[in-house]
């Protein structure tokens, strides 16, 4: 037993924290757990999203116009050369324009687009590379359109390019990316080539899909004029102002509607005539109401969207039922 009171001094202790435990010890280690759970997943939603499936699906009447007016036949090339185009091409090269846009307003398909994830230009040549090794599976010639579409895609949207910028660029490249190689993929698709193409069907036919495309390009600008204005993207609607630039597409759409009109009257039935001249009909009414509208400031960006896609969608639905009654042999 000590003696109390000596001048031994008292043994050394670590401070203590208000917690009871001492300062100086060592952390324990993070568990591997938590910091797996802390890195972000990446949100596979919204590359799906930025792919806008549905609205390239209304660009298939125009391959499905070149192949209806080669074969009226149901084949495995169809079906192979649908899906490398819609699925695959025109998603990817969307979601690509989208990697350098970074839209924050209403697009093609989308309202209220979300955030462009942080790989989507990677993702976008990814899905173009899986398109085009199923064009390879059509034909040579197919595959050949399917690059050559997929460069347009490119200089279109990359900065060092930037097609879109220049409303005489950008429309060209609509009218012969999408609207006239649009029309020669269903062709080459049915004749296994371009055989053909100078017939009347195949001129008729690929202007009508020309200047279809190109007539509703600006109804997919002018609810984008401020955004683009903001990044110097100087698009039809820009420099045309939107309700200009609606009346420039009604006049390609009266020359779109003139070439159909000639390739039905020309090669198909009187009935065949009747109706693809009632669509047009029906299109031009619709464009030339939406253009005074715009004129008279009726219009706010939400409802030009909202009355731009129920437009670019009932066209689509319309001629889609069309072929489809052919390929059916309904018609």
């Amino acid at each position: 037993m000590r003696a109390t009171g000596t001048d031994e001094p008292e043994p050394l202790t670590a401070p203590v924290s208000s917690a009871g435990v001492s300062s100086d010890a060592p952390e324990p280690a993070a568990a591997p757990l938590a910091i797996a759970q802390s890195v972000p997943r990446p949100d596979l939603r919204a590359y799906w999203k930025h792919l806008r499936l549905p609205f390239q699906l209304s660009l298939a009447p125009l391959f499905l116009w070149g192949y209806f007016l080669v074969s009226l036949r149901l084949t495995f090339a169809l079906l192979l050369a649908f899906v490398a185009v819609h699925c695959f091409l025109y998603t990817g090269i969307t979601a690509f324009n989208t990697a350098y846009d970074r839209d924050e307003g209403p697009v093609g398909g989308m309202l209220s687009p979300p955030p462009a994830p942080p790989h989507l230009l990677a993702f976008s040549l990814l899905v173009q590379i899986v398109g085009g090794v199923l064009a390879l599976g059509v034909n040579p010639t197919f595959f050949s359109i399917y690059v050559i579409i997929a460069l347009l895609g490119a200089v279109y949207s990359h900065p060092r390019t930037r097609w879109k910028a220049s409303p005489t660029l950008s429309a060209l490249t609509v009218l012969i990316g999408q609207g006239a190689l649009g029309f020669l993929a269903g062709w080459a698709a049915a004749r296994g080539g371009l055989g053909g193409i100078v017939s009347e069907r195949g001129l008729w036919g690929i202007l009508s899909a020309a200047f279809t495309t190109l007539g509703l390009y600006p109804l997919t600008q002018v609810y984008q004029v401020e955004e683009d204005h903001k990044r110097g993207d100087v698009t039809l609607a820009v420099a045309l102002g939107p309700q200009r630039a609606l009346q420039f597409g009604f006049g390609c759409l009266v020359l779109a509607g003139v070439f159909a009109v000639l390739v039905m009257a020309r090669t198909m039935t009187r009935t065949d005539t009747a109706l693809v001249g009632l669509a047009y009909v029906v299109i031009l009414w619709r464009v030339a109401v939406f253009a005074q509208d715009y004129g008279r400031n009726r219009h706010t960006v939400v409802s030009a969207f909202r009355t731009a896609m129920r437009l670019n969608f009932l066209t689509s639905a319309g001629f889609l039922v069309f072929i489809a009654l052919h390929l059916a042999r309904l018609l």
